[in-house]
């Protein structure tokens, strides 16, 4: 071990990636960062089409400097290094797209389909709270337990959110709302921000994600798009000491004895290195990039049984007008076929908050649908197209173009209202549903000594971009432990802070106990 460098060899520069080299460069560890593209940012990656700056990816919104892709930056002294924008408009849920599950669910291209304006702020939200109950075919009374799941929600505690990793979130709805259509309605709603169905994503997950932009205020994005997020970290790696390489795919991590020895890279290089942090996924890392011989049996049978991400499909429109009254738009859209059950689907509106991303009076629409992680109802391009033209009528008419994408970054143009033939994509991560979050989901280390995992597939918790800042602040603080590093003692909170913190955990305690859900 002793001829192996203290060096780190980092596989895929998307937002866990970049994350991941950022922080290990802080610490100062040699790192190399390869990325097999020839561009940097994997899923966060964005192109240039007529003047638009479209990212590959539709990205949930986030918490900006207040969540963890600003703790990464405060990590490392950067605060500031990336702008946050806010947007005054709110988002719109397009619940009559088929809130629904089952027979006679509505469609989003149904006549009649609607909008539930959602305030951005916590506080405004009861504002629309009767249109929001009306749209999810409440009675007054499933308004009044809904109402309580809300505020049940809102006050939980970091140990009551664990204790709901292991239900879906159609099953915690169902504790307030006995009616099975009403609780299929709100668990739909709840599991949004992981883009899974309510039956199939965890409710402890889903609630945590929520809680999060809630306590955040109004939620927010990088200005330049998401790309930035990547770009930066990437450059403050290389100004602190980090190689950064592009178009350097990674054909095997070489592995002796259980301990990482290095990579080696399609092109026949060799890099020695004692740690090695995959975002690649953990099936892919432990059966292509290493293999199955080198873990136990167990652990290689664990990386089998886990649920992926499910399949993905993308769209990116260009608008002639701004047109768009709205930060992002959600919903459920038809599964296609008769009788076929919805799927959640979600548009990011960038331009509402970075109007720069278009040029000077257009709208850039950034859309995904998302099957099922355990089969059913597939997302298709399609459908997406029918429920946004369904939520945004004559949206199709205003295009200037449409780009469809598999998920995987690569833009495939097409005329406006042509069909469009988009690849499955499976992201490399494991799907966020009961049994694989929390306490349950994939460690960031691994049987192998010196390989680690960051990105979507191991760690952390939230969704989307923060997802990964988070898996990558727990990877980096692991490697530094095994390695015999202090992580440091937090600075000790103010005595108000503390007082505060007390007072608000024994009210969040209080109005827990009293919203709690009633047999």
């Amino acid at each position: 071990m002793d001829e192996v460098p203290l060096r780190a060899v980092v596989i895929g520069s998307g937002v866990g990636g970049a994350a991941a080299a950022l922080l290990l460069a802080r610490a100062g560890i040699p790192t190399v960062l390869a990325e097999k593209e020839r561009r940097l940012g994997g899923s966060a990656a964005a192109y240039e089409r007529d003047g638009f700056r479209v990212d590959s990816a539709t990205h949930m919104l986030c918490c900006g400097e207040d969540g963890p892709l600003g703790d990464v930056l405060r990590r490392v002294g950067q605060g500031d290094a990336i702008t946050f924008r806010q947007s005054s408009d709110p988002a719109a849920l397009c619940l009559a797209a088929g809130a629904r599950r089952g027979r006679g669910a509505a469609r989003a291209d149904a006549p009649g389909a609607g909008r539930v304006v959602v305030q951005a702020e916590l506080r405004r939200l009861a504002g629309s709270a009767r249109a929001l109950a009306r749209g999810l075919e409440l009675t007054p009374l499933e308004t009044a337990r809904a109402a309580r799941l809300v505020a049940h929600a809102t006050a939980m505690r970091d140990v009551d959110l664990a204790a709901c990793d292991g239900v879906t979130a159609e099953a915690y709805a169902a504790r307030f709302l006995p009616r099975a259509a009403a609780a299929a309605r709100l668990g739909g709603l709840l599991a949004l921000p992981l883009l899974l169905p309510g039956a199939e994503a965890s409710a402890g997950e889903a609630l945590l994600a929520w809680r999060r932009l809630a306590r955040a205020g109004q939620p927010r994005y990088p200005e330049g798009g998401a790309a930035r997020v990547p770009d930066v970290f990437c450059r403050l790696a290389r100004e602190l000491g980090a190689a950064v390489w592009t178009g350097a795919a990674v054909r095997r991590v070489v592995v002796r004895d259980r301990r990482v020895r290095g990579v080696e890279l399609e092109d026949g290089t060799a890099l020695p290195a004692r740690i090695v942090v995959s975002t690649a996924g953990l099936l892919p890392t432990v059966s292509g990039l290493v293999g199955e011989p080198h873990f136990p049996e167990a652990y290689v049978a664990r990386a089998r049984a886990l649920t992926p991400q499910p399949r993905q499909v993308q769209v990116k429109i260009a608008l002639r007008g701004r047109r768009v009254e709205a930060a992002a738009l959600a919903g459920l859209a038809g599964g296609d076929g008769d009788g076929a059950p919805p799927v959640p689907f979600y548009c990011l509106v960038p331009t509402r908050f970075d109007p720069s991303l278009a040029p000077p009076g257009h709208e850039l629409l950034c859309a995904c649908a998302v099957s099922g992680a355990a089969g059913g109802a597939a997302a298709s391009v399609d459908g997406l197209l029918r429920a946004l033209e369904g939520a945004l009528p004559g949206l199709l008419s205003d295009a200037l173009f449409v780009d469809g994408s598999p998920g995987d970054g690569r833009a495939g143009a097409l005329a406006a209202g042509d069909a469009l033939a988009a690849g499955d994509a499976l992201a490399a991560g494991t799907a966020q549903t009961p049994g694989q979050v929390g306490r349950a989901r994939p460690a960031v280390h691994t049987p192998v000594r010196g390989l680690y995992l960051a990105g979507r597939a191991a760690g952390g918790r939230g969704a989307g971009m923060e997802l990964e800042a988070s898996s990558a602040m727990e990877c980096v603080d692991r490697i530094l432990v095994d390695l015999g590093r202090d992580l440091g003692a937090p600075a000790p909170p103010a005595l108000l802070d503390i007082a505060g913190a007390l007072l608000g955990r024994a009210a969040a305690s209080t109005l827990s106990w009293v919203t709690r859900p009633r047999g």
